[in-house]
């Protein structure tokens, strides 16, 4: 058997006090190719240390899915130019970059079948005649938004399963 080595070894084995001090670490770096190479130690190591002592909250947030809302949200400010990629991570504790631009793509997808399934011309109406340009623009320009939130709410029923418009009507 060895000598216990800057109370870290004691013959072929860890002390516990060791791992849990790694493991403190390596949760707080996040990092843990880092603490690894600092300490000496192997990855797979480390890896089944953080399964023995890591927190509550190392726990729950490893496995974690986003829902598709979240990962909405993220895109949006992403894409909206509110938050860059590395921005985004930090704040929403995404672990991979890949992740992320992944959720971006999918975003940009969904945005642009909604506009595919938007129809190239309006129908025209009868009462465009009547009115003068501009408020005919402001009139396309609002049934186009209706027929955009109907198909929002149209996907969103299917999506969620759940059914979102109102019934009107008397209640019983």
């Amino acid at each position: 058997m060895s000598i216990e080595e800057k109370g870290k070894k004691f013959g072929r084995l860890y002390l516990e006090s060791f791992k849990q001090e790694v493991v403190a670490e390596a949760e707080l770096e996040g990092n843990l190719a880092l603490v690894c190479s600092r300490h000496g130690i192997s990855t797979n190591a480390l890896q089944e240390w953080m399964l023995l002592y890591g927190s509550v909250g190392y726990h729950e947030g490893k496995n974690r899915r986003r829902s598709l809302s979240e990962r909405e949200g993220i895109a949006r400010e992403i894409v909206s130019g509110r938050l860059s990629i590395e921005e985004a991570m930090l704040k929403y504790a995404a672990k991979k970059r890949d992740t992320v631009t992944q959720w971006v793509r999918d975003y940009k997808q969904r945005q642009q079948e909604l506009v595919d399934l938007l129809p190239t011309e309006l129908p025209s109406t009868e009462a465009e005649p009547l009115l003068s340009d501009v408020s005919a623009k402001d009139l396309k320009l609002a049934e186009l938004k209706i027929r955009a939130l109907e198909m929002m709410l149209d996907i969103a029923s299917k999506e969620f399963q759940v059914d979102i418009r109102k019934k009107f009507g008397a209640k019983q």
